[in-house]
């Protein structure tokens, strides 16, 4: 899945906090710490920095940071090889790349 030419609507910058719900469209990124519930219809990352302890409802993710929580992707997951996630996943398709982590029940296929 490739993120290029696919606009940033939004960013939770590096060394920032947000404890709560977020919905969303586009693409958003995460670069600080997540506590809370997302959902979105589009794309969300976790960048390598990233953190999100939480409820993840999303079309599309990429996780190169760390997630902890339960977990539904309708779309694409992809656990990038800096990334790890502990606690419930869903997902119609899964791609994980070498050296990615994970401490989860994992469901996948559509």
């Amino acid at each position: 899945m490739s993120n290029e030419g696919v606009p940033l609507n939004a960013l939770l910058g590096r060394g920032a906090t947000y404890e709560g719900d977020l919905s969303f469209e586009g693409r958003v990124r995460v670069d600080g710490l997540f506590r809370g519930r997302i959902f979105t219809e589009e794309l969300l990352e976790v960048g390598e920095e990233g953190r999100i302890e939480g409820d993840l409802d999303a079309q599309n993710l990429v996780v190169a940071g760390f997630v902890d929580g339960r977990v539904l992707v309708r779309g694409r997951l992809v656990v990038e090889a800096t990334g790890r996630i502990q606690g419930e996943v869903q997902a119609a398709r899964l791609v994980v790349r070498e050296g990615a982590k994970f401490d989860a029940q994992v469901i996948s296929g559509e």
